[in-house]
Parts: C-alpha cells; sequence; structure tokens
C-alpha cells in the first residue's frame, strides 16, 4: 500500500496538471483565438486535462476512504463516553461567575 504523503502528492499533482492543460485549451482557443474550439489543438489539452482531473479526484477519494478507516478507531476512542455522568461543577475551570454568566446565556436561548 503507498503511504498518505505519496497518494496526497499524486492527488495534487494530476490534479495540477489537469488543471494547466484544461486552463491552456480554453485560453489558446477563447481567450487569444489561435485555434479553434474543435480543433485537434484544443481536444489534444482539454481531454488530457480532463483525465488527470479525474484521476487527481479519483485518488483523492481513495485517500480519504483509507485515512477515514484509518483513524476511525482513533476517533471512537478519543469521543467522550456518555454514561450518564452529570457535570461536575468542581472540576470546572470556570469560575463561580463565569458559571452564572454562561448559565444566564443559555437560558436566554432558550
Amino acid at each position: 500500500m503507498f503511504s498518505r504523503q505519496f497518494l496526497s502528492m499524486v492527488s495534487s499533482t494530476t490534479l495540477v496538471i489537469g488543471a494547466l492543460l484544461v486552463g491552456d485549451a480554453i485560453h489558446g482557443s477563447v481567450v487569444l483565438g489561435a485555434y479553434g474550439v474543435t480543433s485537434p489543438a484544443f481536444v489534444l489539452r482539454l481531454l488530457p486535462g480532463l483525465a488527470f482531473i479525474w484521476l487527481g479526484y479519483t485518488l483523492r477519494e481513495h485517500h480519504e476512504e483509507f485515512l477515514n478507516s484509518y483513524f476511525a478507531g482513533r476517533e471512537a476512542a478519543a469521543r467522550p463516553d456518555d454514561g450518564g455522568e452529570e457535570f461536575d461543577e468542581r472540576m470546572s475551570p470556570l469560575s463561580d461567575e463565569s458559571m452564572a454568566n454562561l448559565e444566564a446565556r443559555e437560558r436566554e436561548r432558550e
């Protein structure tokens, strides 16, 4: 399996190359008018550009799926367990005045 850094680099590289090719095709045909939209110069820039963009997004999607599956266990372990425990004001970093302000704001929202 490839490393995360390698997949990210390949995905970013193919996205950039694809964007440059599509941009060059549009710039050459629409902005400069050097060649027509149906000319081989336009098509031979646009199609590989779209293919590179598709490849970059495909790698990015698989990369994100890999990351989600890899870190799912860590995120699940990091989530607090709501075991029915109530809030203990003695453990709060807020002062009594800050707690009173917080409770007042919560009552105003309701």
